[in-house]
């Protein structure tokens, strides 16, 4: 899971927290990390299905966050340092396809890496390069913020069926292609710019339900795993995103007493469909259907006298084309910015994100509801027939058609923290989401007050 806070670069020269070793010695691993509380006070609207049956949510919440890192070095004579990372997870977070839990990733990321004059170079289960070069909107609430986060406050339907939820986690590019197996390569930065460039075979991105097509689960041991994994024999016809390119570079310097960081970035991957070319990436009721996935972001920070602005713009195609009947696209597209004022050990900021989805392939509604669980059904699980003939997806009717307009979810939050020691951070503050479509799958808001502990070690 992601760590990346307050809008500044991941990429530190060597990324090691261990001490160096001398050139004779082996590499002696030293364990890093870190680990994030919160207590959670809010409301989430209810869920409610056209048969009456609903879900409600506790307004109260104990979050918990955090990984334990294994990582060392050595220097080679000629200068070069090698070394090695493994990021244990603190806690089980599970694997999900469409909403159901389907395996545990205790093991985070695990790669190689180099670096020297001539710049740095990782291989194994990493994130992609232009990933973690990014500056965008700054934040003080440690572990959530626009940049990369693991939770949302929002409603089971919310994160399930609109289309802009994906996105709410990060708005650096290429967050749903976390940590599949892939070589980065950053350039030396000069006269304040650095380039980095990246490469991975394959994903089957849990965000389209592990295999895109078949919907076979994102576990351990599928070639293009969002997390650790072996990757042998890999299959190429089977319907999955593969070649996957990053390219960005960022930018930063300081004018006196005035810093300036720039980002920009593009990726992209080449869909692949299986043996029968229209029965996965397609459906010909629907008209819904996969293609070459595309994203672009663009960012910037500027500080002055202990305050630092930034936002960013992005785009992100989802792996998804225009509709076939609709011709109306997936795209999502977003926009992020906020202000932060640092002083002695206090940090605070506020920040707004929103994220739009065209939703050319419509929304489904829920139909109902099983009592006391978040399992739902849709009023499209019976959609089909021949469109402009028969067809039960674009009549109209609100019990079995798909329903058009743009989804929508916006995000405020204000955040607070306070150093108390080495290591050692109070945090807290307050969000809101809402989130609007066309049906009662995709809208609903939400909103609480957190107050937590941050540590790292």
């Amino acid at each position: 899971m992601k760590k990346l806070l307050l809008g500044t670069t991941a990429l530190v020269a060597g990324g090691v927290m261990a001490a160096p070793a001398m050139a004779a010695d082996p590499i002696k691993m030293g364990i890093g990390g870190y680990y994030t509380f919160y207590a959670l006070a809010g409301n989430i609207d209810s869920t409610y299905a056209f048969n009456g049956s609903f879900t409600n949510y506790k307004g109260l919440t104990i979050m918990q966050e955090g990984e334990i890192h294994f990582i060392g070095q050595t220097k080679l004579d000629n200068g070069t340092s090698v070394g090695l990372t493994v990021e244990l997870e603190g806690w089980n977070p599970n694997a999900s396809v469409n909403g159901t839990s389907v395996a545990n990733a205790q093991i985070d990321e695990a790669f190689m890496f180099a670096f020297g004059d001539w710049g740095r170079v990782e291989v194994g289960s990493r994130d992609a390069a232009t990933y973690r070069m990014y500056y965008g909107t700054p934040s003080a609430l440690i572990g959530w913020g626009a940049i990369q986060h693991n939770h949302n406050w929002v409603n089971q339907s919310v994160s399930s069926f609109n289309k802009g939820y994906a996105r709410t986690m990060a708005t650096t590019i290429t967050p749903t292609w976390q940590d599949v197996n892939r070589i980065n390569y950053f350039t030396p930065r000069f006269q304040g710019l650095q380039i980095g460039v990246g490469y991975a075979p394959k994903l089957n991105a849990a965000a389209a339900g592990g295999n895109a097509a078949t919907g076979a689960p994102n576990v351990a041991g599928l070639c293009g795993y969002n997390n650790a994994t072996n990757m042998q024999n890999c299959p190429t016809s089977d319907y999955a995103w593969q070649d996957l390119f990053d390219v960005g570079a960022n930018y930063l310097n300081k004018f006196g007493d005035f810093t300036v960081a720039l980002y920009g970035a593009f990726a992209y991957a080449s869909f692949v469909p299986g043996y029968m070319p229209l029965a996965g990436p397609a459906n010909m009721a629907t008209g819904a259907n996969l293609t070459a996935w595309k994203q672009w972001v663009v960012g910037a920070q500027f500080g002055y006298a202990g305050f630092t602005i930034g936002g960013a713009v992005g785009y992100d195609n989802n792996g998804l084309g225009a509709n076939y009947f609709t011709g109306v696209d997936n795209d999502t597209r977003f926009y992020t910015a906020g202000i932060m004022y640092e002083t002695g050990p206090w940090q605070m900021s506020f920040m707004w994100a929103g994220f739009y989805n065209t939703n050319g392939n419509g929304s489904t509604n829920i139909s109902s509801i099983a009592p006391g669980t978040n399992i739902m059904t849709t009023t499209t699980s019976t959609c089909g027939g021949v469109p402009g003939v028969n067809s039960t997806c674009f009549n109209g009717n609100p019990a079995t058609a798909l329903a058009f307009g743009t989804e929508t979810i916006n995000k405020w939050e204000i955040g607070a923290n306070y150093a108390l020691g080495p290591g050692v951070k109070l945090t807290g503050g307050a969000m809101l989401y809402t989130a609007g479509g066309p049906t009662n799958a995709v809208s609903g808001n939400s909103w609480a007050f957190l107050l937590g502990m941050d540590l790292r070690f």
